[in-house]
């Protein structure tokens, strides 16, 4: 009998040990609850910036270095940022040396990705000094990733 009591007494210490680690403390459900929040509000926010804003088509703007004579002419390095809200690709930019009327040179180099609200590094090559000319640089055209 005391064999008894002792298998019995096991069996109720083991399954009361069970039940207190099948309670989930409420430390557990606040974090579970505040990971459900955090979760809910990044879904709503990313559905809300995908289909709700108008997105602003890419805008270009330029900022230019001064010409650096190199072995093949000059060299005209520019900045470009995409201040716009989408991403453009194939972003071609030219180059415009001008006297008054008269287009004297062109010249074009392709970026190969703009994404939105950021900035982009590349160059033009001129065969004429671009110091004693009129520059104008454009972006020409792009293509939607």
């Amino acid at each position: 009998m005391a064999e008894e009591k002792s298998d019995k007494e096991t069996k109720e210490t083991e399954k009361d040990k069970t039940k207190q680690h099948q309670k989930t403390s409420a430390l557990e459900w606040i974090i579970a609850v505040a990971g459900l929040i955090l979760v809910t509000g990044a879904i709503g926010f990313m559905i809300y910036e995908a289909a709700l804003q108008e997105k602003q088509p890419p805008n270009f703007v330029f900022e230019i270095a001064s010409p650096m004579k190199t072995s093949n002419g000059f060299l005209v390095k520019f900045e470009l940022e995409n201040t716009g809200d989408e991403t453009a690709a194939a972003v071609e930019v030219e180059g415009e040396l001008t006297r008054g009327e008269e287009s004297v040179e062109k010249s074009s180099a392709t970026l190969t990705y703009a994404p939105s609200h950021s900035k982009r590094e590349g160059g033009l090559l001129f065969t004429k000094n671009p110091n004693e000319f009129e520059l104008t640089i454009r972006v020409a055209g792009y293509e939607k990733p």
